[in-house]
């Protein structure tokens, strides 16, 4: 499976997806913000970036697109309403709207390993019902 860094500043979500991601078999850093995400990125290889889109501030941006020019693939969440016009405001990556579903969370994780080029991997949204 993935080795993902999940970064939400909200410790019982975080805590709460990891256990989840570690039950589908992942590998699992977690960090409650940007700064302790790019530490955890200098010194350790990740597959995927899961993110806060807010975190604190834009850091939650930030960071993706930070993760994007390394490589490394970017699934997004967030609690506030998106607007497709945000788009330019989001690198290319695959976004979830909480709540969502885990097995939509998985989805999109198979998406974002998918070896196709990244701009070909559908931008996903769900609010679980």
């Amino acid at each position: 499976m993935a080795r993902i860094l999940l970064a939400e500043p909200d410790p019982a979500i975080r805590e709460f997806i990891a256990g989840i991601l570690a039950e589908f078999g992942h590998d699992v850093m977690t960090s409650a913000n940007a700064i302790e995400a790019k530490v955890w990125i200098a010194t350790s290889p990740f597959d995927v970036l899961i993110t806060d889109l807010v975190l604190h501030s834009e850091q939650g941006v930030n960071l993706s697109r930070d993760c994007a020019a390394l490589g490394i693939r970017t699934i997004t969440l967030t609690g506030r309403e998106y607007h497709a016009d945000q788009s330019e405001a989001v690198p290319p990556l695959s976004l979830l709207e909480k709540p969502f579903r885990f097995s939509d969370l998985q989805r999109v994780l198979d998406a974002v390993q998918d070896p196709r080029p990244a701009a070909s991997i559908p931008h996903q949204t769900s609010n679980a019902a």
